[in-house]
């Protein structure tokens, strides 16, 4: 039985059809989604991850997280 963390880098590098950040199946907004993005790192000895959202917004709140801040949307509800 594989344990979480390898179960973790399994779906970023291939990812498993859900949104990474909601979970929810990326393709459901189609033919907004998937939206997929792959980043490498030279730390990283060449790796590429890949990650697939299902919306522009989770993609947003997560390069939000990853910068340390917090995502704001529009307040004309577009975001």
């Amino acid at each position: 039985m594989k344990n979480v963390e390898d179960l973790i880098k399994q779906r970023f590098h291939k990812p498993d059809g859900n949104c990474l950040w909601c979970g929810r199946p990326a393709d459901q907004d189609y033919p907004v989604g998937p939206i997929t993005i792959t980043k490498s790192e030279p730390d990283d000895f060449d790796d590429i991850w890949a990650h697939e959202f299902c919306c522009w917004e989770c993609l947003a709140l997560w390069f939000a997280e990853q910068a340390g801040g917090v995502f704001v949307g529009s307040q004309d509800g577009l975001t």
